[in-house]
Formats: structure tokens, C-alpha cells, sequence
């Protein structure tokens, strides 16, 4: 038995480390990345109680795989910072939702605000028009673009929307809008004229889905790998634009929305590990924002860059979607925006 369960630490260690390499990149790794990855624990029904009746040694082996599948593999995120109350340090409280394709409940979602309290709320596959929102949250402002809203507490100075006709003629989504946003001490006495140090910009994104490649790899495996390969193509791009409208954000950036992408995702480490991960950094729990059936998968964020660190993150309750919001509490590092974050 011991040799079993060594041998199963080894396979788990090996998912780790192969998983955001393959993931994303290699259509095995894509199916594994997105799919129930709870099949992994299941050998731990056999080895934990075998390991009990039979040699004892075998426990330790299996204790530090239990670890590897919990944390790395499954995302169990541990942090002290989420045990506490949060928000006492915070200088803005983000919030992102993909509210789904179905009707949006504006009732629900004013709840919602009412309970969280957020400072910015920025959602994706938005149905609302912007005088229901205005009428919703009067005295906000509200910003809306063919399915992507943002409301702000603060004001916000100005908006821009990538034209996305390039990214719809390849069949890809490629929403990515940003915002200039001023918190409460950057506008002088009497004046709508931002001093520019506590200015922030917030990219609101809602990127491709994997949906087609998965749907058609399920069906077809190996035959369908060309598929895998264009729809990973295309995502990879739509991240690569976005990242270049971050890098072009002229103040310190909030990158908020619908990533279609974990953490261990190929796409994601090449594109945005460089930036501070809300619910990686000051999170409790599995995190998931997507669900299914069966289970669930992180593909929604809140990034911090340079400028911002997280107090705490938590996901909020259900308000009728398939996917949960995501909401953060960040604080204002008084770093300037001199450089980028790592790529």
C-alpha cells in the first residue's frame, strides 16, 4: 500500500506541474482544465482507508498528495486576510458579475449592492439598458456598451470601448472596455478637473469562451483537435489585445470581468500572472464563479496592478446567473504608474 500511495503523489505531483503548461495549449490538458478535475481525489477513498486497516506508513504519501489536489490542483485558496472583516484598510471595493444571457433581475442585483456595498460594479452579458440602471442606482454614474455595463460610485471621467468588429469577423467575443474613474480626493475643491494622483483605470472584459473547442473535443477527442487549436488561437489573441489596452491605461490599473480562464490556464500565465490575483492573494475557498451541475471553475477575476494591493476577496451569493460575482477590496500603494506588470 505504501507503494501505492507513492505512487499516487507522484501522478498528482505530475498534474500540478504539467497543468499550466498542457492546460490551454494541449486539448488533454484543455479537457482537464475545464472538466470535473474532483476525479483525481477519488483514488483517496481506497488509499486513506487501506492505509488505516493495513500500513500506516502510506498515510503520510497520501496526506501530501490530499494537499497537492486540494490547493494547486483544485484551487483551494488559504488566506488570513479573508478570515478577517475586511475593508478597513480598503480604498475601493470592486465588484464584477457575468450576469448571463437570461434577463437580468435589477432588483436582485440592487440587493446585492445594498448587502456589498461595492464602489464599482462592472458586468458582463449586461442586459439592462442605462436608464434602467440610472433609475436603479441613481446618482451613480452608468456607463453601458452592447452587453457590458459599469456602475460607479465615483465619478467617472471617461470611457472607451475597443471596436470589437475585428474580433466578431473571427468569431470570438473581444469585449474590453476602459475606464478612467476618480476616487473621492482626486477632484479639487469646486472643479471636475481630476488632480491625477488617486485617478485609477478599470478594464470591465469579457473574453472568449472555450465552450466550442470543449463541446467539440467531447464529441470528437482527437479528431477535433484542430478545433481545440483555433478556438485556443483566438483567445489567446483576444487576451493579447486586451493586455495591450492595460498597457495603455495612462493611471494605475483594475482589470475586472469574465476571463474565461483559470489561474493554471497557458493563456492566463502568459497574459496576466503578472498582476496580483484578488482571490489568489487574500481569498478563502475553491473560489469557483462558473458552475455546472457537477461542479464549478474560477474563470472570472479582479487583477490588481501596480498601485493596488488586495485587502480581501471574497465571491458573492447567487443572483440568478450561472456565473457568481467576484468581489474585492483593494488598497491604494501610493506607487505610481511607471512600469508594467510582467508579462
Amino acid at each position: 500500500m505504501l507503494a501505492v500511495a507513492v505512487l499516487y503523489l507522484l501522478a498528482v505531483a505530475s498534474i500540478w506541474l504539467a497543468l499550466p503548461i498542457v492546460g490551454d495549449r494541449w486539448w488533454p490538458g484543455t479537457l482537464f482544465l475545464f472538466g470535473p478535475r474532483q476525479i483525481v481525489a477519488l483514488p483517496l477513498l481506497v488509499i486513506v482507508p487501506a492505509g488505516l486497516l493495513v500500513q500506516r506508513r502510506a498515510l503520510l504519501p497520501a496526506a501530501l498528495a490530499s494537499a497537492i489536489v486540494a490547493g494547486p490542483i483544485l484551487g483551494f485558496t488559504l488566506s488570513l486576510r479573508a478570515l478577517g472583516e475586511g475593508g478597513e484598510g480598503a480604498d475601493l471595493r470592486v465588484a464584477s458579475f457575468n450576469t448571463g444571457s437570461r434577463a437580468m433581475n435589477i432588483d436582485r442585483l440592487k440587493g446585492f449592492v445594498a448587502e456589498t456595498r461595492p464602489d464599482v460594479l462592472a458586468l458582463q452579458e449586461c442586459s439592462a439598458s442605462e436608464p434602467e440602471l440610472n433609475a436603479a442606482f441613481p446618482g451613480w454614474s452608468v456607463h453601458v456598451d452592447t452587453g457590458m455595463c459599469l456602475v460607479s460610485r465615483h465619478p467617472l471621467l471617461k470611457a472607451e470601448s475597443r471596436d470589437r468588429r475585428d474580433v466578431w469577423d473571427k468569431g470570438g467575443h473581444g469585449a474590453i472596455l476602459r475606464y478612467e474613474i476618480a476616487l473621492p480626493d482626486a477632484l479639487r475643491p469646486s472643479s471636475e478637473e481630476p488632480r491625477g494622483t488617486r485617478v485609477f483605470s478599470l478594464l470591465n472584459l469579457h473574453l472568449e469562451t472555450p465552450r466550442e473547442a470543449i463541446e467539440a473535443l467531447i464529441h470528437g477527442l482527437w479528431k477535433q483537435e484542430a478545433e481545440h487549436d483555433r478556438v485556443i488561437a483566438l483567445r489567446a489573441w483576444e487576451s493579447e489585445l486586451a493586455r495591450q489596452w492595460v498597457d495603455e491605461a495612462p493611471y494605475p490599473v483594475v482589470v475586472a470581468g469574465d476571463f474565461n480562464m483559470p489561474v493554471d490556464s497557458a493563456i492566463y500565465r502568459r497574459f496576466w500572472a503578472g498582476f496580483e490575483n484578488a482571490f489568489s492573494r487574500a481569498g478563502l475557498g475553491f473560489g469557483a464563479t462558473k458552475r455546472t451541475r457537477w461542479f464549478g471553475v474560477r474563470i472570472d477575476h479582479v487583477l490588481a496592478g501596480p498601485g493596488w494591493t488586495t485587502e480581501r476577496a471574497w465571491i458573492g451569493p447567487d443572483l440568478g446567473s450561472d456565473h457568481l460575482p467576484i468581489v474585492a477590496d483593494l488598497r491604494w500603494s501610493g506607487a505610481r504608474r511607471e512600469g508594467r506588470a510582467e508579462r
